[in-house]
């Protein structure tokens, strides 16, 4: 009797724990401001995202294609600027993944963290 009460204690402080680390992992990069800044990239490979503090750099591996957008972020909105023209897109965190989708697309863009 007294092993299944150690059993259940310890399987009640692992679900404690891989609860709180669920919980860390979706709410603490909501909370520390922008979670976007440095690299992200496409499932594929084809293209990567890189954030600064202020600037979005877009780059392709097929083409060497490279382009520069001012953004900004702020709740799950991303605003892209170029060329004078505002685009809107709608951030979403997914685990470790982040979709980045628009009204003007049905496809929206995938994303992963790249060190």
């Amino acid at each position: 009797m007294s092993v299944f009460k150690k059993q259940r204690k310890w399987i009640y402080i692992a679900f404690v724990i891989i609860t709180v680390i669920i919980i860390a992992i979706i709410i603490i990069p909501k909370l520390t401001g922008n979670f976007l800044i440095g690299s992200w990239e496409t499932s594929d490979g084809l293209r990567r995202y890189t954030f600064d503090e202020n600037t979005l750099t877009v780059s392709s591996k097929i083409n060497s294609y490279s382009k520069l957008y001012g953004y900004s972020y702020k709740g799950n909105t991303l605003a892209l600027q170029d060329s004078g023209n505002t685009k809107y897109y709608t951030v979403t965190i997914k685990g470790s993944e982040i979709v980045i989708s628009s009204a003007d697309s049905d496809s929206p863009e995938i994303l992963h963290r790249v060190e």
